[in-house]
């Protein structure tokens, strides 16, 4: 990864002529050696538009916390380039509902990296949910997620309403086997939990 100092200051006269800046999205990014929680400047109508268009990624007031020995560190800001990233919870709109077309949800499992995702990837109606998967582009979102991994103090596990996997670094895709695969409306976990606080570091915590 990237690390980078805050921009310099915006010329005030300059920044009243310029368009508003995008709005920022908290994410949480799952690489290989680390899990990194920041905002992401939401350039696109939506988070999966934004990583599947682009190759790097700057987070802002990012805490980055190592999976091997749990060292965390605040950042201004970080650089991330997407062949890194194995998996990102997201919390931005689903864009436009007119848009969208009639599609099913299928629960699959993912193993990618160190990381075992579950959830429903959205299929439209008499297609194999397996080869849509591999014919998605590079970060495929599944909704009403679980992600898992191994920390230094455990296992780890997180719920989301939407995790992105890239399909680049997916070793395995399979059908749902797990009963902790449900329906958003019986599982209350999802609705207003973030997943910063699973990670609130307990010791050693310095800022860069």
């Amino acid at each position: 990864m990237v690390f980078h100092e805050a921009p310099p200051a915006v010329d005030v006269e300059c920044a009243t002529l310029e368009a508003p800046p995008p709005p920022l999205v908290e994410v949480t990014l799952y690489a290989d050696d680390a899990v990194v929680f920041g905002r992401l400047a939401l350039t696109a109508s939506r988070v999966t538009d934004l990583l599947n268009d682009g190759t790097e990624f700057e987070l802002v007031d990012a805490f980055l916390q190592a999976l091997d020995d749990s060292h965390a560190v605040l950042l201004r800001t970080v650089v991330v380039a997407r062949d890194e990233i194995f998996a990102v919870a997201v919390t931005d709109p689903r864009g436009d509902p007119t848009r969208r077309t009639r599609t099913r949800p299928i629960s699959v499992e993912v193993h990618v990296g160190r990381y075992d995702v579950s959830g429903n990837i959205h299929v439209v109606p008499g297609t194999d949910p397996i080869m849509g998967f591999r014919r998605r582009r590079v970060m495929v979102p599944l909704t009403e997620a679980t992600i898992e991994f191994d920390a230094p103090d455990g296992r780890r596990l997180s719920r989301s309403g939407t995790i992105l996997v890239n399909r680049d670094l997916t070793e395995w895709i399979a059908p749902a086997s797990r009963s902790d695969v449900r329906p958003p409306e019986v599982i209350p976990e999802l609705q207003g939990r973030g997943l910063a606080k699973d990670f609130t570091p307990q010791l050693g915590v310095r800022e860069a």
